[in-house]
């Protein structure tokens, strides 16, 4: 007898930049960086496209109408 299951997926697609940042510690640089972007980010190039697909969760189904993938 076969299972069903609803896996859910979601897409992340990430992109980075580095913003060097004159700061007295790692909390402050942190918020810094993160103020400046906010105001300035479209000034930037965002570079290393990436694309992570993610199961966010799984769960056991009874019977569905359709299945899209057999395993």
């Amino acid at each position: 007898m076969k299972t069903y299951y609803a896996v859910e997926v979601v897409r992340q697609i990430e992109e980075t930049v580095e913003i060097i940042v004159e700061a007295r510690d790692e909390e402050s640089a942190h918020a810094a960086a993160l103020d400046h972007l906010g105001s300035h980010g479209n000034e930037y190039q965002w570079l290393n496209p990436k694309r992570d697909l993610i199961v966010w969760r799984k769960r056991r189904i009874v019977t569905p109408a359709i299945v899209d993938v057999e395993a």
